[in-house]
């Protein structure tokens, strides 16, 4: 079954259902992550306070993957933008029109700034 997340408020109804459908306790999920039961309640309770890290591990337990889908099927993010230890990343390749598809020529390098939110 799929679901569709928006916001944390979203995720937290799911991760306690997940729980239940695996028979886990609060206790049971504490003691796999080696916390407390009360630890595990306030992450269940405020999902902001945890890891990402916590939470991929918590999801991992009730056996449940995550699934990430573009809102916007008509964009393919570039595997080619490889950040780099400073902070940049560098483009080359090739643009291509979306609308037609059509090439229209190799793409001169661009750097990229951390928080740049450029539309290509």
């Amino acid at each position: 079954m799929e679901f569709t997340i928006h916001t944390l408020d979203h995720l937290k109804p799911l991760i306690r259902g997940f729980r239940k459908k695996a028979h886990l306790t609060q206790a049971a999920m504490a003691e796999k992550l080696g916390i407390s039961q009360q630890s595990y309640a306030q992450i269940e309770a405020n999902l902001a306070s945890t890891s990402v890290d916590r939470l991929f591990t918590i999801l991992r337990l009730m056996d449940v993957k995550i699934q990430l889908t573009d809102s916007d099927p008509g964009t393919v993010p570039d595997p080619r933008i490889r950040p780099r230890t400073k902070g940049r990343a560098r483009v080359q390749g090739t643009v291509i029109d979306d609308p037609g598809g059509t090439t229209i020529g190799p793409a001169p390098a661009k750097q990229i700034k951390r928080n740049d939110t450029t539309k290509w």
